[in-house]
């Protein structure tokens, strides 16, 4: 199983997702695999550093969700934290690209189910958004 840590940073109501280089079509939550000896939030901080120049000013535990990974095909462990950072984003190192999508935003094939199935309705609970 995959360990991962997921960043839901939302801003305007649209939460940040971001592809990679090696597949521009598919779009996941920044963030990534724990290193040996790390936390789960120097995890985070140093994947948002890498891929894309942003740094932590305050995290908070969404959850932790089991589910499969859109790229590697296995099953997934998902830590995600909602994150406010400090910065704009700029894609280094493995991300392509980047886009804003409304916290509404409905299930997609081009969405990681970590992001459709879990992190966008945990959001709008938080929030209190009813998607129509």
């Amino acid at each position: 199983m995959i360990r991962k840590i997921g960043a839901a940073i939302v801003k305007d109501e649209q939460l940040l997702v971001v592809s990679k280089k090696k597949s521009p079509d598919f779009f996941m939550l920044p963030g990534g695999k724990l290193e040996a000896g790390e936390t789960e939030l120097e995890a985070l901080a140093r994947e948002l550093q890498e891929e894309l120049q942003l740094d932590i000013v305050s995290a908070t535990l969404l959850g932790n969700y089991e589910t499969s990974s859109m790229l590697e095909k296995e099953l997934m462990f998902l830590t995600v934290y909602i994150i406010q950072i400090k910065g704009e984003p700029k894609p280094d190192n493995e991300i392509g690209t980047y886009k804003w999508i409304p916290i509404e935003t409905p299930e997609s094939p081009y969405l990681g189910t970590g992001i459709t199935k879990y992190t966008l309705p945990a959001l709008r609970k938080e929030m209190q958004i009813c998607p129509d």
